[in-house]
């Protein structure tokens, strides 16, 4: 089929014996002629379109007007609404104009706030006592404000105008619904022969991705396409495309469409890549925003239960949590799981200002940056197992008077050739690693160098994985190790929802998001940069160098915060690394040391009993010791659950194995071919399980000896 907009009409396509050129009706007129007369339909092409006149005014008064008068005299229906209700209004109403009052106050921040919730075929117009100066029409006009009447005009004939295009626009999704879902294939071309629109069987049969036609010249060649499979028999048919020629508005429009004398032409699949179907205009816009575009355009042209579903589905790709779970019993059914959800991904609780100490990002160096430790016999015979997934860091932590990231941290560091990649001496690394050692708590119990020790010691082992090395280079991989040794430098003990609650100085600094993570690798830095303190291990890198590895290591930090989880999960999850592009290995590099390092940083559930059971121990005296003076202080409580009066431990860690640790785990672990971690990760679950029934609150007494 091809279209010609406009002119006569024959049969044949030749033209002349059938004129059906549709005669223009009076538009623009004076008041009180054909503009008030209200009509009921009108006529678009072969369509009969129902003419739906709706206009919402902004005002704080009544909005009893001339204007108002003229308008339903015009048959617009017409709805007053104050400033505070009108974007509501609006998203429910979906008008054809919006007449805002220039009386209200901040009359642009409300056109800003109708465009946001309206369709582009919405004309947005001022009222005002009076015309308006040019310089203030100019103004209004960057907020989308198009058009400008007074309260006392009587001609209407533009807003009918308008009204009468824009209920042809939005008649349009119909035809394009119905093209897309026919089995012909469909191309429509303009007056000069470029294609304008295909359709879904169009790409079926010629094997043609629409994005990569639409603005090409009409191709005969191309119409004729196959797939090789189908054989030279389905090429020879594929020629048989009709050409037609249709009457409508005033250009010319050429539609080929393939007869219907094939079967089977549906099931043609083609797998269309990303890059296949990139924007063919290159402008810069966040996928979910050109989803959300699409959504909000459609929720205009629908009514009823599609249109509030459409609706909903908005509302839940709006979220900044946009990657966290919707499962219910997360919210609803599971306490355990809720409150892990609320205290670990949701932060924003309500808040109360209490004064206390604040985290200070410049705290004294404590501790000896001098020469490097003398390794004893025990710490020796404690460090020769670090490249095992048994290796025990707690006994580490005893026999070397809590100095474990030191001591693990050269090692490894050494393995790695770190001071290689680097450029630096071995001095210089120690003198490093002392002073981030020196700037953990040692009062946290989980928090702690320790705790960034075991991270560093299983991210090294991760990266021991032959499935692992070929995917990453060596800079992340040097990158993911001083970050796994930073990644939670200073913690106080406390979360981010704490901080939040509390308005400490870094929740205001990191404006509430991902606080810690930000304060870690940003203190990492300026201890390291810091000229007096002699530990610069980046000094020798190149400017260009120093970039990618200060990058790399703010990246696989930030990675760490646990509300972002089921983001870097989602990411992961939707790598490709088999035949990708140079540029597309070095992402994925970086993707692979991000979820590498959020897995070490969660791996206590798949450590061995022993370890696991300590450590979970540890971290759930930390949570014991806030929800404790989140009550004293009459603070918002975190999570609830953590109260050492009436808490389940078992639960909590089953709990946490469910939310987080388990899928995390065996996506990684298949990737990395370790499946024996989610094995033991698994083990430990079911005896965290086994143990629910037996335990009481008298067991929280004393977990941490």
């Amino acid at each position: 089929m091809r279209w010609c907009c406009g002119g006569s009409y024959s049969e044949n396509g030749s033209g002349g014996s059938r004129n059906t050129q549709q005669q223009p009706t009076p538009l623009l007129t004076t008041a009180g002629t054909a503009a008030q007369v209200s009509t009921t339909h009108d006529t678009f092409g072969p369509m009969q379109v129902k003419m739906h006149k709706t206009a919402v005014i902004v005002t704080e008064g009544t909005g009893e007007s001339v204007l108002l008068d003229s308008l339903r005299s015009s048959g617009w229906n017409c709805t007053v609404s104050f400033p505070t209700q009108a974007t509501s209004d609006i998203e429910s109403i979906c008008p054809l104009a919006v007449f805002i009052d220039l009386r209200v106050p901040h009359p642009s921040q409300v056109a800003k706030d109708v465009s946001s919730v309206s369709t582009e075929e919405v004309l947005i117009a001022s009222i005002a006592e009076k015309h308006i100066s040019e310089k203030r029409r100019r103004a209004l006009a960057q907020s989308n404000i198009i058009h400008h009447v007074t309260w006392n005009t009587r001609d209407v004939s533009l807003f009918d105008y308008v009204g009468r295009l824009a209920n042809r626009i939005r008649a349009l999704p119909a035809l394009f619904t119905v093209l897309d879902e026919t089995d012909q294939a469909v191309e429509v071309c303009d007056e000069h022969r470029v294609v304008q629109y295909v359709n879904r069987a169009y790409e079926n049969v010629t094997g043609c991705i629409r994005s990569e036609v639409i603005g090409q010249p009409e191709s005969e060649m191309r119409r004729k396409s196959l797939p090789r499979a189908r054989g030279e028999e389905e090429r020879r048919r594929s020629s048989d495309w009709k050409f037609i020629r249709v009457p409508f508005a005033n250009n010319s429009q050429f539609v080929y469409m393939k007869r219907s004398n094939t079967t089977g032409e549906a099931a043609i699949f083609r797998d269309v890549s990303l890059k296949s179907l990139k924007s063919q205009t290159g402008g810069i816009e966040a996928p979910i925003s050109e989803v959300l575009t699409m959504l909000r355009d459609v929720s205009c042209r629908v009514d009823g239960e599609p249109a509030q579903t459409i609706k909903d589905a908005m509302k839940v790709l709006s979220s900044h949590e946009l990657y966290a779970p919707s499962i219910n019993r997360f919210r609803d059914a599971d306490r355990i799981a809720t409150q892990y959800y609320d205290g670990l991904i949701r932060l924003h609780h309500p808040a109360r200002q209490r004064k206390r100490s604040v985290v200070d990002a410049h705290r004294e160096k404590r501790g000896s940056h001098g020469e490097r430790r003398r390794v004893s016999a025990d710490v020796k015979n404690a460090l020769e197992n670090d490249n095992c997934w048994k290796f025990d860091i707690l006994h580490l932590e005893k026999v070397s008077d809590h100095h474990a990231l030191s001591q693990v941290g050269m090692k490894v560091f050494e393995r790695w050739k770190v001071c290689e990649v680097l450029g630096c001496s071995d001095d210089l690394l120690n003198r490093w690693i002392l002073s981030i050692e020196a700037h953990y708590h040692a009062g946290n119990t989980y928090h702690n160098a320790t705790h960034a020790a075991d991270v560093l010691q299983a991210t090294s082992f991760f990266l021991d994985s032959p499935s692992v090395a070929i995917h990453v280079n060596e800079s992340h991989a040097v990158a993911a190790l001083l970050a796994a040794a930073v990644h939670d430098l200073d913690h106080p003990g406390r979360g981010n929802a704490y901080l939040i609650n509390t308005r400490q100085s870094l929740a205001i600094l990191y404006n509430d998001n991902s606080i810690l993570e930000n304060h870690h690798i940003a203190l990492a830095f300026q201890l390291t940069l810091q000229h007096n303190a002699n530990v610069n291990i980046f000094s020798n890198l190149s400017r260009e160098e120093f970039i990618q590895m200060r990058h790399a290591m703010v990246e696989m930090v930030l990675a760490t915060d646990i509300s972002r989880h089921f983001e870097y999960l989602a990411k992961f999850n939707k790598m490709h690394v088999t035949d990708v592009a140079e540029e597309q290995r070095d992402t994925n590099s970086l993707t692979i040391c991000d979820m590498l390092v959020k897995c070490a940083d969660i791996s206590n559930p798949a450590r061995e009993w022993g370890l696991c059971q300590r450590w979970a121990h540890r971290i759930v005296e930390e949570y014991f010791e806030q929800t404790r003076e989140e009550k004293e202080k009459g603070l918002p409580v975190t999570m609830e659950v953590f109260d050492r009066n009436t808490c389940n431990v078992p639960i909590t860690q089953c709990g946490f194995i469910d939310m987080f640790a388990r899928e995390a785990f065996a996506t990684f672990t298949e990737f990395a071919k370790l499946g024996e971690l989610s094995e033991q990760l698994e083990s430990n679950y079911e005896k965290w399980k086994l143990m629910t029934s037996q335990w009481t609150p008298t067991h929280n007494t004393n977990l941490v000896l």
